[in-house]
C-alpha cells in the first residue's frame, strides 16, 4: 500500500512540474498594453483561418493585440507565424493581409510559415529572424506557455493577451484553457 501511495505522490509531482515551470518562466512577463516594455517585434501566433480565407475570431483577436502594440510604438515590426496550410490558406498570409488592411506597412510585417506549433514559432523567431527580445501577441489562455517557450528558445519574451472570453468567445476560451494542461505538459517534456 505504501508503494502505491509513493507512486501516486510521485506521479502527482511529475504532473505538477510542467505547470510550475510555465508559471516560473512567465512570472512578471504577462503584461498589458499600458505596461509592456518596448521590444523589437511582436510575435503573433496562428489560430486558424475561416473557410472564406479570413482570420478566425480568435486569430483576429491576437492580430488586434499586435496592431495595438504597433500603433502604440511598443514594437517596430510584427512577425506573423503559423501553418502554411489552414483550410487551404496560409495563416501567415491571411494574418499579413489583415494587418495591411488595418494600416500596418508591408515593410513592418514578416511571415513565418514554419510555425506549425508554438515551439516551432519560437525557435524560428530566433533561428530565421534573429529575434532576441519579443512581445508575444496571443490569447490569454495561451500566453504563459508561449512566453515560457520563447524564453526556452533564448528570447527575452513578454506577452500581451487577447481576452477571448470577454470578446464573446467563452466556449473557445474554455476549450483552449482545458487544452493548455496537455500542451504545457508537452512543452515541458518535449521542447528541447
Amino acid at each position: 500500500m505504501r508503494g502505491r501511495w509513493c507512486a501516486a505522490v510521485g506521479l502527482g509531482a511529475l504532473a505538477a512540474l510542467p505547470s510550475a515551470w510555465v508559471r516560473a518562466r512567465s512570472s512578471g512577463r504577462v503584461r498589458t498594453l499600458a505596461d509592456v516594455p518596448a521590444t523589437e517585434a511582436a510575435l503573433v501566433l496562428g489560430a486558424g483561418v475561416r473557410r472564406d480565407g479570413l482570420p478566425s475570431r480568435i486569430l483576429q483577436g491576437r492580430l488586434v493585440v499586435a496592431l495595438r502594440l504597433f500603433r502604440a510604438g511598443r514594437v517596430r515590426w510584427i512577425l506573423v507565424s503559423g501553418s502554411p496550410r489552414s483550410r487551404g490558406y496560409s495563416e501567415p498570409v491571411v494574418m499579413r493581409d489583415f494587418l495591411l488592411r488595418n494600416g500596418v506597412p508591408a515593410a513592418a510585417i514578416a511571415l513565418d510559415e514554419s510555425g506549425v506549433d508554438t515551439w516551432a514559432s519560437c525557435r524560428s523567431a530566433v533561428a530565421a529572424f534573429g529575434l532576441r527580445q519579443v512581445t508575444v501577441a496571443t490569447s490569454k489562455f495561451h500566453l504563459r506557455r508561449s512566453i515560457a517557450l520563447c524564453r526556452r528558445a533564448g528570447i527575452d519574451a513578454f506577452g500581451v493577451g487577447h481576452d477571448a472570453a470577454a470578446d464573446g468567445l467563452r466556449r473557445v476560451s474554455a476549450r483552449g484553457a482545458r487544452r493548455e494542461f496537455l500542451a504545457v505538459t508537452k512543452a515541458f517534456w518535449f521542447s528541447r
